[in-house]
């Protein structure tokens, strides 16, 4: 039986990503291993050459590229990363870095090399491009990186130095445009997220973005006698040094709860000394990271994202994948002979979710035995092994920085400004402030008012200021109470079971009461109704539950609001109006709000609240009925009589 590439690749990844899958020889073949004209053809660019991927992997991250062109040889690339400080060098550029390592990590980036962090020196040559030679230390420099390319003849010399060196030109005035898991879509129809924003405290003015969705450029279709099909990924943007960026957001995006606890044991730093993106804590705290991964949720950020190919109900175990180690295909495959070279990277989950570390591997693919579609095999439902495995065992990932995902008309983007040519699907400072708090002239119906006394558009919102759902706002407007004060009204999360209404009260409990139910509108002063029901010498048990109802370590006096009451009928009314219902009166009232009331609450993050019950006002009909307030989630709700003898829930109110 054949065993599929996923099977492959996840035996090499379990077993530490150091299998190898032997190519096979093709013993009736001899020059098997060498490419034939017409395959050099086939392929102008001949990418799979040693020279061309040193020369993308160098100017895809200093110059403006995201392919090489057929005259890649003889073509030169204008740098773009960096700064010349000095214009009588202008073929030396300076780059901010934190540290000797952060030095390192961009000198492998630029060369695919792996040097440990304590490298003093190294260089590297390809023939048909050129040298780099790396020397850490030095006067005025973390580190230098000669550059010797002769298809980039205008640069000499990249400096690292600290941001205190590069003087005003390390920053730029004003605040960054976007945050740490912005989105933006690209003419193509890509989404592709933030994973470091431009940041002037470290002199970082560019933005860096990756994405999951591949288009026909990123595709190499690769055909020779003897061998399957092969459909592998191209021109993906290689930066080995951005990766940990993607792994850490998406992790902390996929789990927020568990980040908040660390960043709180660490004081908001969870991933060494550089911080998330090797940027300071500062530039992303935890409780804007916890915002950001709520409003993911919100706005279904996550089902953008996915990889083509996944469908809506594999969202969620997506989203779990990068709750667990993940794997991630981060540069372009290669042919050698029958092989197919897929190169992969994996990021440990761990105490602070990923580690720092990444362990790179190279997995190889035997073409005479295994076709490999990077369209079907990395995005589509399928197995490895014997288990059902519904998202793939590494997701291919691209990235750019915001120069190359800006238009070709405007190519360099504002660190201030939006990117110029993408469309913005996902900003958090325009939706940061939309989940709260929100002072209680600002509340409005479906929002929640917490234990701190403000008012949030979800329950989440209440957690990254850790407080807890009080009640649900129902109602915002004129009148909500008899006392002008209040301009709104509020109904408990919590539900008070089986209280009688008290059948010996022997009077009208609200002066303007009458039999004409088409009158309980006009009753809108539960809060004097109940405390008649309560303090005019009866043992009234659902008022007195209402009355007396507390919240630990909520205490609405503090905050302005009412003490917890019966609604009147008047007031159930309003409620249900408020939340979209429309009122009609046939006998009794009977209301219809939105049937999907319930997914509604769900969808914008109200999850717990049971809007379902079936609860006493404060209004009685007569001397043996008082008025129940029933709201179904069928989107019906009724406001009829019960006998005051029988045991209906209580639902306290509170106004604000």
């Amino acid at each position: 039986m054949r065993k599929t590439w996923k099977y492959l690749l996840m035996t090499a990844l379990v077993m530490g990503l150091g299998m190898n899958v032997t190519s096979c020889k093709d013993d009736n073949d001899d020059n098997n291993n060498e490419r034939t004209p017409e395959e050099i053809a086939q392929d102008p660019y001949e990418k799979e050459s040693e020279a061309a991927d040193a020369l993308y992997r160098l100017v895809s991250q200093l110059s403006v590229c995201d392919s090489l062109p057929n005259n890649w040889k003889t073509a030169t690339f204008e740098p773009k990363a960096g700064k010349v400080l000095d214009a009588s060098q202008p073929r030396v550029r300076t780059i901010a870095v934190n540290n000797a390592a952060e030095a390192v990590a961009r000198y492998n980036s630029l060369t695919g090399k792996d040097l440990p962090a304590t490298t003093i020196t190294d260089t590297y040559k390809v023939e048909g491009v050129g040298t780099l030679q790396l020397n850490v230390g030095g006067a005025g420099t973390i580190a230098t990186i000669d550059v010797d390319v002769k298809q980039m003849p205008q640069l000499q010399q990249l400096r690292l130095v600290s941001v205190a060196d590069m003087g005003e030109n390390g920053h730029f005035k004003g605040d960054p445009y976007y945050s740490f898991g912005d989105v933006v879509r690209d003419n193509d129809g890509c989404y592709w997220i933030c994973v470091r924003p431009a940041y002037s405290p470290n002199g970082k003015e560019d933005t860096h973005w990756m994405s999951f969705q591949l288009i026909d450029k990123n595709l190499k279709t690769y055909t020779r006698k003897g061998c399957l099909e092969q459909k592998y990924p191209v021109d993906l943007g290689v930066q080995k040094e951005k990766m940990q960026y993607l792994a850490q957001l998406l992790a902390i995006l996929a789990n927020p709860s568990r980040y908040k606890t660390l960043a709180t044991q660490k004081n908001g730093r969870c991933f060494g000394d550089t911080g998330l993106g090797g940027l300071q804590p500062e530039a992303m705290p935890a409780d804007s990271l916890m915002k950001q991964a709520i409003l993911w949720d919100q706005n279904k950020i996550w089902e953008k994202i996915m990889p083509v190919g996944l469908k809506p109900e594999d969202v969620q175990t997506f989203k779990d994948r990068f709750k667990k180690t993940m794997n991630f295909i981060y540069e372009k495959g290669s042919v050698s002979g029958t092989n197919l070279t897929i190169r992969v990277v994996q990021y440990g989950y761990a105490a602070d979710f990923y580690v720092l570390d990444p362990v790179y591997a190279k997995v190889n693919v035997d073409m005479k035995t295994i076709a490999f579609d990077v369209t079907k095999d990395y995005s589509t439902m399928g197995t490895i092994g014997d288990q059902n495995y519904p998202v793939p065992a590494a997701f291919v990932v691209r990235y750019k920085t915001g120069y190359q995902l800006s238009s070709n008309l405007i190519f360099s983007p504002s660190a201030t400004d939006s990117i110029p040519g993408v469309t913005t699907i996902h900003r958090f400072k325009d939706t940061k402030n939309n989940m709260g708090p929100y002072t209680k002239e600002e509340a409005q119906p479906r929002m929640i008012m917490a234990k701190n006394g403000k008012f949030y558009k979800s329950e989440a919102g209440c957690e990254v200021d850790d407080t807890e759902p009080v009640a649900l706002v129902v109602y915002v407007g004129n009148n909500a109470d008899t006392n002008s004060n209040y301009r709104g009204l509020a109904i408990s999360y919590t539900n008070l079971k089986e209280k009688c209404w008290d059948d010996d009260v022997a009077h009208k409990c609200l002066e303007d009461t009458t039999a004409n139910r088409k009158d309980w509108e006009t009753q809108k002063n539960g809060i004097i109704s109940t405390s008649w029901l309560y303090l005019d010498g009866h043992n009234h048990e659902a008022a007195k539950a209402a009355w007396e109802f507390e919240v630990d370590g909520f205490d609405p006096a503090s905050y302005g609001f009412s003490r917890w009451f019966l609604p009147t009928a008047g007031q159930a009314i309003m409620a249900v109006r408020g939340l979209g219902g429309t009122a009609v009166y046939n006998n009794f009232w009977q209301i219809t709000i939105s049937s999907n009331l319930d997914n509604e609450l769900k969808a914008a993050g109200i999850n717990t609240f049971d809007f379902d019950f079936n609860c006493w006002t404060s209004t009685e009909e007569d001397e043996e009925k008082a008025v129940r307030f029933s709201p179904l989630k069928n989107g019906l709700v009724n406001i009829s009589t019960n006998k005051k003898n029988e045991k209906l829930d209580v639902r306290p109110f509170i106004a604000f």
